[in-house]
């Protein structure tokens, strides 16, 4: 009975822990009310692992003392993970080629547990930046460029499980899944288009296209620029630079297909 007890804590604790620093991630730092908001974990709770955090080094307090950020540590984290070298070895000197041509940061997004995942970047070389999004940031599929490029060029099959899925979140950002008439605009848009796009939705000082690297009938990933929303529209954008986003996305495709 106590071990089972002790493993049920360990286990709640872990859980927490990890929510903390999925949070982190998705906030670029927070403070406490946030984090206990998002979380819904208790304040003394959340207290005690962001100490941990903090001694370990995977966190600190920034210089107001208010908020907490993730530090550089977390990224070790993922050093054993492997089974995506392409990101690396193919995709990250794509979106940094990119990047020096049109000055914007770059980025490649891939699908996960009904989400994009931000794997690779260019922000920090881009004097256009204006956000500090991080490899690892979790983005909503139907607020997002990638998203939409994702969902629009996904085999049927598997959009309709993932639309599904998205239908029953509790995320509220998932909430249009559930708007037939949003889905079906968002879908024939893109297509029409051939890139996904968005202009401030989740993050109101920028925007943003996206276009699918496609490899063997299915989207690997999506290739991405951010721009401030004030500056262009994702029209303007596509006029400006989608040829060269598409010619990237196209190099990607050409050098998976040589090595697979």
């Amino acid at each position: 009975m106590g071990r089972a007890a002790d493993r049920s804590g360990n286990m709640r604790g872990v859980v927490r822990a990890l929510g903390v620093l999925r949070a982190l991630n998705q906030q670029d730092g927070a403070g406490i009310s946030t984090l206990s908001r998002i979380t819904a974990i208790p304040r003394p709770s959340l207290y005690r692992i962001l100490d941990t955090l903090v001694e370990l080094g995977y966190a600190r307090r920034r210089d107001d003392g208010e908020r907490y950020e993730l530090t550089l540590l977390v990224r070790t984290l993922s050093d054993g993970f492997r089974d995506e070298d392409w990101v690396r070895s193919i995709a990250l000197p794509a979106i940094e080629a990119l990047q020096k041509e049109i000055v914007w940061p770059a980025e490649v997004g891939t699908f996960f547990d009904d989400a994009m995942y931000l794997r690779a970047t260019t922000r920090r070389h881009s004097p256009l930046t204006i956000d500090r999004q991080t490899v690892g940031l979790r983005v909503p599929l139907l607020l997002s460029a990638a998203g939409r490029a994702y969902l629009a060029f996904c085999p049927e099959r598997e959009r309709a499980t993932i639309l599904e899925n998205l239908k029953k979140s509790a995320d509220p950002h998932d909430a249009l899944a559930r708007d037939a008439r949003y889905v079906r605009n968002v879908l024939s848009v893109t297509r029409r288009n051939g890139y996904g796009q968005r202009h401030g939705e989740v993050y109101p000082k920028t925007g943003a296209i996206a276009v699918p690297v496609m490899q063997g009938g299915r989207v690997i990933c999506c290739l991405s620029f951010t721009f401030i929303a004030s500056a262009l529209t994702p029209k303007e954008a596509a006029a400006r630079y989608l040829r060269k986003l598409r010619a990237a996305a196209d190099g990607i495709e050409r050098q998976l297909a040589e090595e697979a």
